[in-house]
């Protein structure tokens, strides 16, 4: 049973200096390429569902897509609930079996960020399920905030987070934004090595989608220890099933239809894996 906890995946991540690469699904098809591409790849991955994506599909429903694909994995997977806003996702999230939370109070002032987190730590006590919150404004579809240097985390202020929170992975603002690019982003490198010589903790990337992969693998090397991908993920199923209809107008049989965008998902997931050097990382072996 490979499900595991998201804090035995971060810890393998530190010790051997990689990102666990965090996918994004609304359903079975994104379960399944995830999956399929860190099996290929032996690599540990986390899936995550949103409150957006939860209110789409169904809280148990989602949960029992994402659970039941991890324990069937041939290699390590956490199920991690991704900007959890509301409490009432963190509770029920763990009654369902996720393995691992997150707390976005981003949004709110610094001290309320820092109660809310503590409010949901409380939540997990002796549990030995991850946290992770959010530091600084990552724009994007998920916060509709534009991406400019005034909402990137300041080096003090995540020192001074961790230090009355001790969450095990911090989010933060480095230039990235959730969602499609409109230009191509530039990753404040320097920052986020800062930051993690500074605070010591694992610090996770969020809005992976479109930036350039050598990007990614360098914010890795400077102290990302977990890493988010989601939309490209979405359009590349999106793109399989019209490329499979357009050659085959006639086809009603879904499991074909869907096939073929689980194939391309599967392929960008290989590439994020690689990206975030988690191939090869599988120790269930």
């Amino acid at each position: 049973m490979p499900l595991v906890k998201g804090k035995i995946l971060i810890k393998d991540a530190i010790k051997r200096n990689y990102a666990i690469p965090a996918f994004g699904i609304v359903n079975l098809e994104g379960a399944k390429a995830a999956i399929e591409a860190a099996e290929e790849l032996n690599a540990p991955i986390i899936l995550q569902t949103t409150e957006g994506g939860i209110n789409y599909a169904g809280h148990e429903e989602l949960a029992a897509i994402a659970i039941a694909s991890a324990k069937k994995a041939k290699v390590p997977v956490a199920v991690h609930l991704d900007h959890g806003r509301n409490i009432k996702y963190h509770k029920r999230s763990l009654e369902l079996g996720y393995t691992s939370l997150m707390i976005d109070g981003s949004t709110l002032p610094f001290e309320e960020n820092i109660k809310i987190t503590n409010k949901v730590k409380s939540l997990i006590k002796d549990q030995d399920i991850s946290l992770e919150a959010e530091l600084g404004m990552i724009g994007g579809k998920e916060d509709d905030i534009e991406e400019e240097a005034d909402h990137f985390t300041k080096v003090e202020d995540a020192i001074k987070f961790i230090n009355n929170t001790n969450i095990d992975m911090l989010a933060i603002a480095c230039g990235t934004s959730h969602g499609f690019y409109v230009k191509e982003p530039k990753i404040n490198i320097s920052l986020i090595k800062e930051i993690y010589d500074k605070t010591k903790k694992p610090l996770v990337l969020h809005g992976g989608t479109g930036v350039p992969l050598n990007q990614i693998t360098k914010a890795v090397k400077a102290g990302i220890r977990k890493a988010n991908f989601d939309s490209e993920l979405k359009k590349a199923i999106i793109c399989g099933i019209l490329e499979y209809m357009y050659k085959n107008p006639d086809a009603f049989d879904l499991r074909k239809i869907f096939q073929e965008g689980i194939n391309q998902a599967k392929e960008v997931a290989k590439l994020k894996i690689k990206a975030v050097q988690a191939d090869g990382k599988n120790w269930l072996r």
